[in-house]
């Protein structure tokens, strides 16, 4: 009887941690909504500038007023990329090459045949008369540490 309230109990604190993991990964999809829409509200702007400039019969075209929607552009999409690395992470997926997504522990994609490797080691130079091995992200590029689990260039998973 204990070992049946056991794994009552596992399955209520998992399906906990699932639901909670489900909130957070849709509040972050609204998120990415939201800024989507804020972009498309710039190029709106954008195009009112533009159709100005053309009303008039001016081929110039202010600059100085694309520019502040320009960076906002780019702002926004900074941000929206750094959310959906946030949902890749919750919901334990990983991006291949190919577009498609995949559970992050894929060692091959099933779409197209692409071989992923969790770390790359590679030598580095030799230092205090002993060579030390250089761990690098496979996606990023960026240096890690052998007992990082985690990416600080881009949160990817290193695990062997």
């Amino acid at each position: 009887m204990s070992n049946f309230l056991n794994k009552l109990k596992q399955g209520v604190s998992d399906a906990g941690k699932k639901a909670q993991q489900t909130v957070e990964s849709t509040t972050l999809k609204f998120q990415v909504s939201s800024k989507e829409k804020e972009i498309e509200k710039n190029y709106t702007e954008i195009g009112r500038i533009v159709y100005r400039s053309l009303e008039t019969q001016s081929s110039f075209v202010p600059g100085a007023e694309f520019e502040k929607y320009q960076e906002a552009i780019i702002t926004l999409e900074k941000e929206i990329e750094e959310l959906n690395r946030k949902i890749q992470l919750l919901q334990n997926l990983k991006e291949c090459g190919c577009g498609k997504m995949l559970q992050a522990d894929a060692s091959y994609c099933p779409f197209c045949g692409q071989q992923f490797q969790t770390i790359v080691v590679q030598p580095a130079a030799v230092q205090a008369g002993h060579s030390e091995k250089a761990i690098f992200c496979p996606k990023c590029g960026e240096s890690a540490t052998l007992g990082d689990h985690f990416c600080r260039g881009c949160g990817f998973r290193l695990t062997e």
